[in-house]
């Protein structure tokens, strides 16, 4: 009887590049798909920085201000205040600054630097709080329009 066995590696490939189809991705990260599953219907993905996203659903006010650690850098404090209001927290080291603004879901850190007699932001980051609870795009999109018009200290 002929021996098979040089035909075991087809079927275990065939398995392989299977299960390599299930890892396909769409590009989103499992908090966004969360996000989108959890809303009542109005879903979209922003297109770039400070884009909104389109709704799918007419009529729906939602909408997703992407975040971008370059949006802030050159900022002077006189320039934050009035787009984030004043921070909930400030370090300062030196010649440098870090503005704190809290969300629910996320933090917002803003690293400013003094150079002779201006202050201006050099570097911006944002993290979740919980992780998979909200996007940090969505919560900061929240941020963004929950301090809109709040005094600036």
């Amino acid at each position: 009887m002929p021996s098979f066995q040089f035909l075991r590696p087809v079927p275990t490939a065939f398995a392989l590049l299977l299960c390599l189809a299930g890892c396909q991705t769409t590009g989103e990260t499992a908090a966004q798909s969360a996000e989108k599953a959890a809303s009542s219907g109005a879903t979209g993905t922003a297109t770039g920085v400070g884009e909104a996203s389109k709704p799918k659903t007419a009529g729906a006010d939602a909408h997703v201000v992407r975040f971008s650690p370059e949006e802030f850098v050159g900022y002077s404090p006189e320039r934050l205040l009035p787009i984030l209001g004043a921070p909930d927290f400030v370090r300062r080291d030196g010649t440098a600054q870090i503005w704190q603004y809290r969300a629910t879901n996320c933090v917002l850190d803003l690293f400013l630097y003094k150079n002779g007699n201006e202050t201006h932001v050099k570097h911006a980051e944002i993290r979740p709080r919980v992780p998979g609870v909200e996007s940090v795009d969505a919560c900061y999109s929240r941020m963004r329009q929950e301090r809109k018009g709040k005094p600036a200290g």
